[in-house]
């Protein structure tokens, strides 16, 4: 595993650099993201977290935008709750997936965050892979 997280490493680095400039993600880039996203959310699995609810969005392809922000939002409190290791781990998805954000999206129609269902980890965790694997197709 050590040689995944410097193959990521590089190819973070990689990404870091063109964000830097600005550019636009291309689609490979996009793709190498979600990819390194859903990899980083594979090593959470088996986080033991009982005791925290997350709110799990699981809305329309529409509602991409927010139900991204919500999953987000979530990681962030996950991120307060875990060793420091998979702190690290939390963090890189985070940066993965900020760049699919868009500030100025907002459907009146979509849930806020607060409005979803709150679930433990292991739903969480399932509905956010299997949305960033949507946003793959």
């Amino acid at each position: 595993t050590m040689c995944k997280v410097l193959i990521f490493g590089c190819v973070a680095a990689v990404i870091l650099m063109s964000a830097a400039y600005g550019a636009p993600l291309s689609k490979t880039q996009k793709a190498a993201r979600l990819e390194a996203s859903i990899d980083d959310l594979g090593l959470l699995k088996d986080i033991d977290n009982n005791f925290l609810d997350f709110y799990t969005p699981n809305d329309r392809q529409e509602c991409n935008h927010t139900t991204l922000a919500c999953f987000l939002k979530e990681l962030e409190v996950l991120k307060q709750d875990v060793e420091e290791d998979k702190q690290q781990t939390v963090i890189s998805i985070k940066k993965n997936l900020e760049d699919f954000m868009d500030p100025n999206f907002s459907n009146p129609t979509c849930k806020k965050c607060e409005a979803n269902e709150k679930k433990k980890f292991p739903e969480f965790h399932q509905e956010m892979t299997r949305f960033l694997q949507s946003m793959q197709k």
